[in-house]
């Protein structure tokens, strides 16, 4: 801004002079006798202009090497969908006088930063750390572009923007908090800590395990009596779950996961709940695999292990919900084509009265081999609207239509549990918790 106006000034004074003529100048002396007096003033106008060009001329060779500002932008390795973190910042100031630095950043379209661009005022020799929050609202990969620096001189006649560093990418994953915390803590704590409950049943289940002595609460089937003959005390059974059992996923990815009830789609909080449920079965040693259709098809085929999950969070990261309609039936058919072990099959989709027929159809084709569930999201709408006084007709008429789609949509879901079909009805934020504790309880039941 100074700069600017110190140009402005010079302009003034140049034109000033223009617009002086001699004639005029000596005129005017002569009738004021002060010819000296005028052209006094003439001269100081260019000294003034002179000290004033001379000035700018100064503050910039002072400022000539402008490399002696250093910017090391230092970036998350990654970023959990609706997480907040912060990028770094290192600016050290080489010059031997106060500078005053603004800093910006080119923040990607799929996150949302604050408190930018950044200001400070840095001392000679000085190094200053940094950081501005920002928020990740879309998943996929968020390609930084260079920061950018705004650098003042001493006198602030000039500015200059630089560059520094080089373009970024880093992934948006789906919210992976609740497995993280999950490897950190133990499996069962955390378990415990989401309020899901897990039935204990000590030595129960359909794989042996090993004999041990009998304890107070072990039921009579399971004492071995021929043990219990040999070693003269009781002697019981112990079994686990069974292991090495296949989980497939069939993610829909159709236009219904786009609504939102919050910040998140119903389309990520699904993510969110195949990623807890998937973590789960893996540390039970389960294999886990997943196929989405509606729009982005993608296959994975079922692997055991527990870092098994960082491939599944690869292959999620960048999925997103589409426009398209599901189709369940040909979605079936794929998955049928694909998988031929018997496995539990979870469909994750919003279930509607219009789904009825292609989607008993899908779930007949696929029982034929497969434990099939589905993992179905209800509007949260449809709990709020109805808890809501009448006072209108307008309240009446939509309170009856609510009251109709949520009866139609039951009959659909138990029509399929008629089939055999185990379903459950979840809003988006407890879909995490239902589709973890249905899995232990089928665990434990031993129909999977």
């Amino acid at each position: 801004m100074l700069y600017v106006l110190a140009m402005l000034f010079a302009g003034l004074v140049l034109f000033g002079l223009r617009l002086i003529q001699p004639e005029a100048i000596a005129q005017d002396s002569l009738r004021a006798g002060g010819f000296t007096l005028l052209g006094t003033t003439v001269q100081l106008w260019f000294i003034a202009a002179a000290y004033l060009i001379g000035a700018a001329v100064f503050d910039l060779f002072r400022h000539r090497r402008f490399k002696h500002v250093e910017v090391e932008r230092v970036l998350p390795h990654s970023l959990a969908l609706g997480v907040p973190a912060f990028v770094q910042w290192r600016v050290h100031n080489h010059y031997v006088f106060p500078l005053h630095i603004e800093l910006m950043d080119y923040v990607p379209p799929l996150l949302s930063a604050e408190d930018l661009p950044v200001r400070l005022v840095l001392k000679p020799g000085a190094e200053r750390t940094l950081q501005y929050p920002l928020i990740p609202e879309q998943r996929g990969e968020a390609r930084f572009g260079r920061s950018a620096i705004r650098v003042l001189t001493r006198w602030k006649l000039w500015q200059r923007i630089q560059f520094h560093g080089r373009p970024d990418t880093v992934k948006v994953y789906p919210n992976f908090a609740p497995i993280a915390s999950a490897a950190a803590i133990g499996l069962e704590q955390q378990i415990a800590h989401l309020g899901i409950h897990m039935q204990q049943r000590r030595g129960e289940g359909s794989d042996f395990r090993q004999l041990r002595e009998f304890r107070e609460g072990d039921a009579m089937r399971q004492i071995d009596w021929k043990a219990t003959a040999r070693y003269r005390k009781p002697v019981s059974r112990e079994y686990q779950d069974e292991r090495d059992q296949d989980i497939v996923f069939l993610l829909d990815c159709g236009r219904r996961l786009r609504n939102k009830d919050d910040r998140l789609s119903h389309f990520d909080h699904a993510l969110n709940a195949l990623l807890l449920t998937s973590y789960v079965a893996l540390r039970q040693g389960d294999a886990v695999g997943l196929m989405s259709f509606a729009g982005a098809d993608r296959w994975l085929s079922p692997l055991k292990g527990p870092a098994r999950i960082n491939l599944i969070l690869n292959q999620l990261f960048d999925l997103h919900s589409s426009t398209h309609t599901s189709d369940y039936l040909r979605a079936a058919e794929q998955f049928m084509s694909k998988n031929q072990k018997r496995s539990l099959v979870v469909l994750i989709s919003n279930v509607r009265e219009e789904d009825l027929e292609d989607l008993t159809r899908a779930c007949r084709l696929m029982a034929r081999k497969h434990l099939v569930m589905v993992a179905n999201l209800r509007d949260s709408f449809l709990d709020k609207y109805q808890r809501y006084p009448v006072a209108t007709f307008d309240d009446a008429l939509t309170y009856c239509g609510l009251t109709e789609f949520s009866q139609r949509r039951r009959e659909v879901l138990v029509r399929l549990q008629g089939m055999g079909v185990i379903v459950t009805d979840s809003l988006p934020h407890t879909l995490h918790m239902d589709l973890v504790t249905e899995y232990l309880r089928l665990k434990r039941s031993g129909r999977f």
